[in-house]
């Protein structure tokens, strides 16, 4: 019978059926590394990913689609990847609301855009909305991309509120199963055919989505 295995990227709490990956080292982290690099396992070897509050750490330039495509790759097929980053449509609409927060909330709400700044990696590099998300998810080669409420596996940043408000974009998505194409459905161009999501008309993999040399 398979060992079923689920790898949670970023994680700080121990969950059983869960292994941690995490940048910084913990006495609850079963594996020390990046979030782009998971070269350590090989290809189909979790049923399941998790990331709250990961992605938006990475570079939309070039890291963001590499560390998907490596999320993408140790999944086996039919596996499913949850994800869950601040919502920028959200704390953008609050942040300007001048007449609601206060300055010192205003300041909390930057800092959920930008990042707390504790360590060397919490720093924010690109903005999410769903739109954003699903997409670059889609170019990476997953499907089924839909928003939920709750991922509902971790009490974790993907629950954050403010003023009761969610600010979080809460994600699942899975890894296709191959199968044989339908008679008379078109294939789904593959990311060699993809336009980036930029606008500069070029191909994604030659724009915002080089894959690692």
């Amino acid at each position: 019978m398979a060992v079923i295995r689920r790898l949670h990227i970023g994680g700080k709490q121990r969950a059983p059926g869960w292994e941690i990956l995490n940048a910084v080292p913990a006495p609850e982290v079963d594996h020390v590394g990046d979030a782009r690099d998971l070269s350590r396992f090989t290809s189909a070897t979790f049923t399941e990913v998790y990331a709250s509050h990961v992605l938006e750490h990475l570079d939309y330039k070039d890291e963001l689609a590499q560390a998907l495509r490596e999320w993408h790759r140790v999944l086996v097929p039919g596996g499913r990847v949850m994800i869950s980053v601040p919502d920028i449509d959200v704390l953008s609409r609050l942040i300007v609301d001048r007449a609601s927060c206060t300055m010192e909330e205003r300041f909390l709400l930057m800092r959920m855009m930008f990042g707390g700044h504790v360590d060397a990696f919490d720093h924010h590099q690109v903005g999410f909305n769903d739109e954003f998300l699903a997409w670059f998810l889609g170019a990476t080669g997953f499907q089924g991309m839909r928003r939920v409420a709750h991922l509902g596996v971790f009490a974790d940043t993907s629950d954050t509120t403010f003023r009761g408000m969610p600010i979080s974009i809460n994600m699942i998505a899975e890894k296709p199963v191959p199968q044989w194409p339908g008679f008379g459905v078109s294939p789904v161009p593959g990311p060699d055919a993809l336009e980036c999501i930029c606008g500069s008309e070029r191909l994604f993999l030659d724009c915002h989505g080089r894959p690692r040399r």
